[in-house]
């Protein structure tokens, strides 16, 4: 199997920061980050102390010449950091302190993004022809049913039509809200929307900095227009394409390449989750004969997906989370794999609802079983 190509390390790092999931490695400031120094001979030294070291160590490929040697892969990081001194400016070192770490300043962080940028190839932008117009502010509407807080929601009582919305400009997450009992949502930019409760406009471009990115982004949000509409209905989750920008959304893994994704065409409703596949997933998952249900719907505008590249480097990209099948799948991993052996419930058996098909499955009471709280 032929390996992929080593990333540049100075983009590679900054990536990472962003992630925010490797202990110790955070920004401390503006264009100021601090890496985790502590050292291996210490006896509160665990893996996750040196989790970006191997990270380097098998994005570079040298994982291979040292699998187990952590005090190489730290090495190995060092040497890359230091032989950036035009990028990287060690300011503190604090690696003797009760928290071992070391301060880095980025500098010019600026054309340090804008050449990442431009070392990408330019993207495939899809879209129908249309006639170009003068940029407009996109549009502000009241949307109903919002909680602005997702923190706020409580898990223990997702309804049908509870939606968790996340907007994505490459890796940075530019809007995320939950949706309450809203059957039907529109997406659009800048559109104004007509016989549709809610809706969502896209962010602007306003507070990005690459200007590559810029370009891209706003083409595509030109062409995006009245957007899409997404529907919960009691069989699943469907689409409505309105716009002339081309949609590609699966469920299935971002970096496995599908030979024929699936584009949403103009003016058709599709389907994008079926619940009934969702709760057959969850019960193989639940008896240890299956992976864990796919239940994420992930919304690519304008670009092909998923074509095997991270979902993290497509310019727009839309989550949909239905909070019913995420609360049903904690459970699942929450109980274990003793609620669902009997033998007796059939898929095939026809149900009004997924809250239907979940309490069949389940054994849970219905409604008129519930006991009665004094």
């Amino acid at each position: 199997m032929q390996s992929l190509p080593k990333p540049q390390f100075a983009h590679w790092l900054i990536e990472q920061l962003e992630t925010g999931q490797y202990k110790g490695l955070s920004y401390v400031g503006h264009g100021k980050f601090r890496v985790p120094w502590k050292h291996n001979s210490r006896k509160d030294c665990n893996d996750e102390d040196g989790k970006i070291f191997k990270a380097w160590a098998v994005a570079s490929g040298k994982i291979n010449d040292f699998p187990n040697d952590k005090a190489r892969w730290k090495t190995n990081f060092r040497c890359a950091l230091n032989n950036l001194r035009g990028r990287f400016r060690k300011i503190e070192d604090n690696s003797k302190s009760d928290d071992p770490h070391k301060v880095y300043e980025i500098i010019n962080p600026g054309s340090l993004q804008m050449q990442n940028s431009q070392e990408d190839s330019d993207p495939d932008i899809y879209s129908s022809p249309q006639s170009t117009s003068p940029r407009k502010q996109p549009i502000q509407l009241h949307v109903l049913y919002f909680n602005t807080d997702p923190a706020q929601f409580n898990p223990q009582q997702p309804s049908m039509n509870d939606l968790e919305i996340s907007i994505f400009y490459r890796r940075r997450e530019m809007f995320k809200t939950v949706v309450l009992n809203c059957p039907q949502l529109q997406l659009h930019y800048p559109q104004e929307t007509q016989g549709i409760q809610s809706a969502i406009c896209f962010p602007s471009t306003e507070d990005l900095i690459d200007h590559k990115q810029i370009h891209y982004t706003n083409r595509i949000l030109d062409s995006i227009q009245r957007g899409l509409t997404l529907e919960v209905q009691q069989s699943g989750i469907f689409a409505y394409r309105q716009g002339s920008c081309h949609v590609f959304a699966s469920t299935s893994d971002a970096m496995v390449a599908q030979p024929n994704p699936q584009k949403l065409p103009l003016n058709t409703p599709v389907q994008l989750l079926s619940f009934e596949n969702y709760l057959h997933e969850l019960r193989m998952f639940k008896e240890n004969n299956g992976h864990s249900p796919e239940y994420t719907i992930n919304m690519c505008f304008g670009e092909k997906f998923p074509d095997g590249r991270a979902l993290e480097r497509k310019l727009i990209v839309v989550k949909v989370v239905p909070l019913i099948c995420r609360y049903f799948h904690e459970q699942a991993q929450v109980d274990g794999a003793s609620s669902l052996h009997s033998s007796d419930v059939s898929l095939q058996t026809s149900h009004n609802s997924l809250m239907e098909l979940i309490t069949s499955a389940f054994g849970l009471p219905t409604m008129e079983e519930q006991p009665v709280q004094y």
